[in-house]
């Protein structure tokens, strides 16, 4: 199997997985933010290492273990430990994580999208370089001829602002 086919075969097992890896990262982080944050970097792992994986075992728990790593990854980045998450519990409870793909998700999705359709077209535009074209801080200070800082900055204050424009937007009534 060539290594193109095999990628593409193990990422749509991860895409349809994906309700049950969020289902178990958010068991453990309890965080919508760091849940789909981990799971970008889960679907990153598993496309740089495809061509490590045993096609004769199954892919769930392959996948499953690589989320354990960058939940264990995250908290450390938090400087805290995850002292508080029983990773095999956890696994155990696995067939039930799909029912986390709900409307809580889509409806974050939806107010997400108003929330970044409201953002300056100078702001959209950073974050299409962040988030799409996936440049890193020192590439997009280099090509608006800013501060990394500055870029740091900004991402920063850009994602705290969305984040509580999609708060804001899940409590008014008349989105839901």
């Amino acid at each position: 199997m060539s290594e193109t086919v095999l990628l593409e075969a193990l990422l749509r097992r991860f895409y349809a997985n994906q309700g049950k890896i969020r289902g178990f990262v958010f068991s453990a982080t309890r965080d919508y933010h760091a849940t789909e944050d981990i799971l970008q970097e889960v679907a990153i792992v598993v496309a740089k290492k495809a061509s490590t994986y045993d096609t004769e075992r199954p892919a769930l728990p392959w996948f499953m273990g690589i989320a354990r790593n960058q939940i264990q990854r995250h908290y450390r980045a938090k400087g805290k430990a995850a002292n508080n998450v029983s990773y095999e519990l956890l696994e155990d409870f696995v067939p039930l994580f799909s029912s986390y793909e709900s409307e809580e998700i889509s409806d974050r999705q939806v107010a997400l999208k108003r929330c970044v359709d409201k953002l300056p077209q100078k702001q959209k535009r950073i974050m299409q370089m962040r988030y799409v074209e996936e440049l890193d801080c020192s590439q997009i200070s280099d090509t608006l001829g800013r501060s990394i800082q500055g870029i740091y900055g900004l991402l920063k204050r850009m994602k705290l602002g969305l984040r509580k424009c999609v708060e804001f937007q899940l409590q008014q009534p008349e989105i839901r």
